[in-house]
């Protein structure tokens, strides 16, 4: 017996990803990048940019009405660009009318734009340890999900914070099956001014290995991005790393 449980010790610990099998401070250059921009807790996306105008004198897309669903975000605001399935005209993919002067395929006439960055879900440990670097003390209890390479898109003259504030209730982070919650706080990296991170309560939106799939979405002024992630292939040394 203690022969046979020799032999399979080697190949359990042959098997694996690098974060499973070697401590951080041995993992490669290109395994850090790798686990930061594409990894279970990494997703490339690409954000589709449209020039036309979207929203009605309610604040909700041409041709919608308020979606209603439920709102944990304090204040009771509701986030109907944040919801996913929620979109805007002129975007392929997103389930509303086009307006006028649409080409088919949903593609608005006039160049658009395409910027690529990643979602990053920024608390999970494995995360951590590769930036080695702590989280700001704020973000103390949240789920915090970092959207990198993808510019904020300002209008007017709102300053930074009105334009943080104003990502609130169009952001959301959404259980498969359960209703979704929107972040109480957003800041801008100090170090970056393209990496912006949401802070999501923790207690309003409890999860682990048995939840399929978690979706986060935003609207970053018109540009929307959308991630995919999976708590169950998000594994670090055997649990769930959130």
């Amino acid at each position: 017996m203690l022969a046979g449980a020799a032999a399979i010790r080697p190949l359990i610990a042959g098997g694996g990803e690098f974060w499973d099998k070697k401590p951080p401070s041995d993992w490669s250059s290109d395994e850090i990048d790798r686990l930061l921009t594409r990894s279970p807790w990494a997703k490339e996306v690409t954000a589709q940019y449209s020039r036309g105008g979207y929203t009605n004198d309610t604040g909700y897309p041409t041709g919608t009405t308020n979606p209603g669903g439920p709102s944990t975000y304090p204040g009771g605001n509701r986030g109907p660009l944040g919801v996913p399935g929620i979109g805007i005209p002129g975007i392929p993919g997103i389930g509303f009318p086009r307006r006028g002067g649409g080409q088919p395929g949903g593609q608005p006439r006039g160049q658009g734009s395409a910027f690529h960055g990643t979602v990053r879900w920024e608390s999970a440990q494995p995360i951590r340890d590769a930036l080695k670097s702590p989280l700001p003390d704020v973000f103390d209890g949240r789920y915090v999900i970092a959207v990198t390479g993808i510019p904020l898109l300002r209008e007017g003259e709102s300053d930074q914070e009105e334009s943080l504030d104003n990502l609130k209730p169009v952001t959301s982070l959404q259980v498969k099956g359960r209703d979704y919650v929107q972040p109480g706080i957003v800041r801008r990296q100090v170090s970056s001014g393209s990496v912006i991170l949401f802070g999501f309560a923790k207690d309003m939106l409890p999860m682990g290995a048995r939840d399929s799939e978690v979706q986060f979405s935003t609207q970053l002024t018109r540009l929307i991005v959308k991630a995919r992630f999976s708590p169950k292939e998000m594994l670090y040394h055997g649990d769930v790393a959130l």
